[in-house]
């Protein structure tokens, strides 16, 4: 279809179509075409679901609008309820009575009132605590710079009073980028002994920043200890009564590029936190393609793409306003969803054609920790050893004009780079091949089950997880190009007589520099769904990690002897190594801690 006939299907159909109730499905063709697509991006994305956010009522309508097309197609339900397979989900943290600030510098209180001038942090750990009050800089350690916060000052046993972002405010390009993270400045602060955190905005930085509002961060678990976020104006009160102004103070430190840490005056300070999280339950929508054919129809080809976005924002949003804004998520990922939602349309009109079943996933929870999709791998409702490929689907609507395509996945198994090749000479595209298993996206959890993997992806752009990404920017071509490129993949790996195999893929050490740094690589797979140290789900064959007996299940509570409370600690760990040092990791397994040594490679 030409691009203007597409922009007049746009037309129309936005008048017709995204008013529509969510059990009305839509009148489509069983052969893949742009504009059936069309209609399942511009209900997906439109504003009526609000960004689909993992957790929320305009999600549920989503699921339901997946689940109403599977029933169309006559897909027979596999969930545990239907089509649906639930799992639960913290999707924000609760306030309860038991939040406060207390303070007092040279023997004048400075008071303070929940969600007016301070707020815990989303990732902060519950409790009371009461100590003298230290002025920590910008909390930063940074030996090859020549810069040390902690040089004069002791904060064992004390709350740490520290500025957001450097001496650079919020460049991120700047020399002190990487120390700027306000989860690596409390894994730093926590493993000299702190009590507490009280983070706030410099008035060098901005002359009148508020406190940082709970954002809940579903891969970190919390940092270990009380963390709390006051406003400008009141880190300038507490300098004041101290006799301090804290304006002078930071131009100074931020000018010589030097710390100037100190104790209070007579502090004292106490915290209480107490967060509640709010559980709610994410879903997973599951149709079968039942074979008939009485040899293979127990053998099953997966399809899968996850439907949530960033909702209204807040954790991975890439926008610059602070308000709240509908993130739509046309091409990430409405634009999966529709291509697998084609796809099983297609199949279950070839249904008589099948030697063996065809599973349809629709995953939620994917922008937070692959959720959904872990989950299924950990709860299947067919067994994962009865899976022999997974075919994903993210980020497919935006083909650009040379029909660039990555295939991530292609060193899975033997067959895929030949058969791609073969495939492809029907479609032209300009493939680019990443043989991981491992990515960021759904695929990633089914090849931890030893399961040969492919990701289909066009690729970034300006809109990635920004309210922008509307259906009016996708190609729609595209996705009817792509949806029968895997149609012909997946039919023919239905049709083999034997499955195909499976390989483990190599990471291949590459060097990759951060400022002056080279980075460690260990091997090691994560398991958001854990919020319990740095839970992994696999190691990569050959890694650092194999070689030092690491399991899948295993969880890391230390590295180097820092405490690892979460994924965040595990990287930032890893970063006071080099390539080549041997570490030692306490490691639980089930019931048991063991000590691991694990001699670190090269990326």
């Amino acid at each position: 279809m030409k691009r203007t006939h597409l922009f007049l299907l746009i037309s129309i159909l936005s008048i017709i179509f995204i008013s529509c109730s969510v059990n009305k499905v839509p009148s489509t063709n069983i052969n893949i075409s742009a504009e059936d697509a069309m209609k399942y991006v511009m209900y997906l994305a439109s504003d009526e679901l609000k960004g689909r956010g993992t957790g929320t009522a305009e999600i549920e309508l989503a699921a339901r609008h997946i689940a109403n097309n599977f029933s169309s197609f006559e897909l027979k339900p596999i969930g545990d309820t239907g089509y649906f397979q639930y799992f639960e989900v913290i999707t924000d943290m609760e306030l309860t009575k038991n939040n406060s600030l207390a303070m007092k510098i040279n023997n004048e209180e400075v008071t303070f009132t929940v969600n007016e001038n301070f707020s815990p942090f989303g990732f902060s750990a519950n409790g009371t605590v009461s100590g003298d009050l230290v002025f920590a800089g910008y909390g930063i350690e940074a030996e090859k710079l020549g810069y040390n916060d902690f040089a004069d000052v002791d904060v064992k046993d004390k709350i740490a009073l520290i500025l957001r972002y450097t001496p650079e405010g919020d460049n991120p390009r700047g020399e002190f980028s990487e120390y700027s993270s306000t989860r690596y400045k409390a894994m730093t602060v926590r493993n000299k002994g702190a009590k507490a955190i009280i983070f706030a905005t410099g008035p060098n930085t901005y002359k009148d920043d508020s406190f940082i509002k709970i954002q809940i961060d579903q891969m970190g678990g919390d940092a270990g200890l009380p963390i709390v976020s006051i406003t400008t104006k009141k880190v300038e009160e507490i300098f004041h009564k101290a006799g301090l102004n804290l304006l002078e103070i930071q131009k100074k430190m931020d000018s010589t590029k030097s710390s100037n840490s100190f104790l209070f005056t007579n502090p004292s300070a106490e915290i209480a936190v107490e967060l509640k999280p709010i559980k709610k339950w994410g879903m997973n929508v599951l149709g079968l393609v039942e074979s008939e054919n009485p040899i293979y129809k127990d053998e099953y080809v997966v399809i899968g793409a996850h439907y949530d976005h960033l909702g209204m924002g807040g954790h991975g949003s890439l926008s610059n306003s602070k308000e709240p804004e509908i993130h739509n998520g046309a091409d990430d990922n409405a634009s999966g969803t529709s291509t697998m939602m084609e796809l099983a349309q297609k199949f279950a009109a070839t249904k008589k054609l099948l030697k063996r079943s065809m599973i349809f996933m629709a995953f939620s929870g994917e922008e937070i920790g692959l959720l959904g999709s872990a989950h299924y791998v950990k709860h299947p409702t067919i067994p994962t050893e009865k899976i022999i490929s997974m075919f994903n689907l993210d980020m497919v609507g935006r083909l650009d004009s040379l029909k660039s395509l990555t295939v991530y996945g292609t060193g899975t198994s033997p067959t895929w780079k030949d058969l791609l090749t073969e495939k492809n000479s029907f479609y032209n595209f300009k493939l680019n091949f990443i043989d991981d298993g491992i990515g960021p996206s759904d695929h990633s959890s089914f090849y931890t089950k030893d399961i040969p993997v492919l990701f289909y992806f066009t690729g970034t752009h300006t809109d990635y997880h920004r309210p922008t990404d509307d259906f009016n920017k996708i190609n729609y071509d595209g996705i009817e190009k792509i949806g029968n490129f895997v149609y012909d993949m997946a039919m023919t790996i239905n049709q083999k007589d034997d499955r195909i195999a499976f390989t483990k893929t190599k990471e291949e050490p590459r060097e990759r520099r951060r400022g002056a740094n080279t980075r460690v690589y260990i091997g090691t797979i994560p398991d958001f769904s854990s919020t319990e140290g740095f839970k992994i789900s696999g190691v990569t064959d050959g890694s650092p990690a194999e070689k030092a007996g690491l399991k899948a299940g295993d969880i890391i509570i230390k590295f180097g002897g820092k405490d690892v409370k979460n994924i965040y600690d595990y990287m930032y760990a890893m970063q006071y190594y080099k390539p080549g040092e041997e570490v030692e990791l306490i490691v639980k397994r089930g019931e048991e801690e063991l000590k691991l040594m694990v001699t670190l490679g090269m990326r």
